[in-house]
């Protein structure tokens, strides 16, 4: 799970950071609500924690839910418990830690967290494959490693057990044609959501082929969402799907076949030989 925590203070909340980290969670830390709405607003978030004893957080929490109506949030405060009803009112917030939040207020966190269906424990097992699977076999990669100084910085989040969803924001600086996403950026927004679906379900491969549709302009300045899918597999192929949606239509899909190998092994291309050759036609007939 990906968790967000708004402090300044982030060495003084090292106990209650270490406790989420061991149920498999990822923290990213900021410094305030500016910092997050600047570097982290469109990445898809199980949980935004705000420590309010350094700012109002109230404020804080209506600009976040202008953008994502949906953010799960609790608050670090030292209010009473009617205080902090009263400012929270109309917020929505899942919980109120105290001021000195410890490992101990970890497992009653999360547990509101999947009571509300904020968590499944499959999509859970799911995303801490696929962090692992990222950091382990590609760590610096152009499309997906969020400190790349040139590169798209897409953070594939799962939201099934064979699904993934990215939000990509069509930076002037990926442009093609004037006002335009260069194609061939959209085509590796679509190879790496579907390649986190296979990484996220254990499968390390490669890309064998891929078909990409363009159905419509992908315009610069205009956040888009992108979504990857496993269908299913033959063999050592698998065949996935992935759209680009911005402004709620569909503009660009791919269809690909990807080849399973280990990834730890030096890169090598299909497999050759007769007996061989054959299987594969054979797959690739059946993944059509």
């Amino acid at each position: 799970m990906r968790i967000a925590l708004i402090t300044p203070r982030e060495e003084g909340l090292s106990a209650f950071r270490a406790g989420l980290e061991g149920r498999n969670a990822r923290i990213e830390c900021y410094r305030d609500d500016i910092d997050f709405l600047q570097t982290a607003r469109s990445r898809t978030w199980d949980l935004v924690i705000v420590d309010g004893l350094y700012t109002p957080f109230h404020g804080i929490l209506e600009r976040l839910l202008e953008i994502n109506a949906s953010l799960n949030t609790a608050v670090i405060t030292n209010l009473s418990a009617e205080a902090f009803h009263e400012a929270g009112e109309g917020l929505g917030i899942l919980a109120a830690l105290p001021a000195k939040p410890a490992a101990a207020d970890v497992d009653p966190l999360l547990a509101r967290l999947r009571a509300i269906g904020g968590l499944d424990p499959a999509v859970e097992e799911a995303q801490a494959r696929l962090d692992a699977a990222r950091f382990r076999h590609h760590p610096h990669c152009v499309v997906c490693w969020d400190r790349h100084p040139f590169g798209l910085q897409v953070d594939y989040r799962v939201t099934g057990v064979h699904r993934v969803e990215g939000a990509f924001g069509c930076g002037k600086s990926y442009e093609g044609y004037e006002g335009l996403v260069h194609g061939g950026v959209v085509s590796s927004l679509l190879d790496g959501a579907m390649a986190s679906c296979m990484l996220a379900m254990g499968l390390e491969a490669y890309t064998a082929e891929m078909r990409v549709r363009f159905r419509g302009p992908v315009r610069t300045g205009r956040p888009a969402v992108l979504k990857g899918e496993w269908v299913r597999g033959e063999g050592p192929l698998h065949l996935l799907t992935a759209t680009l949606e911005q402004e709620g239509k569909v503009r660009a899909t791919a269809r690909a076949k990807f080849y399973q190998v280990r990834l730890d092994a030096d890169p090598a291309p299909l497999p050759r030989g007769g007996g061989m050759r054959y299987l594969l036609s054979q797959a690739r007939k059946r993944l059509v």
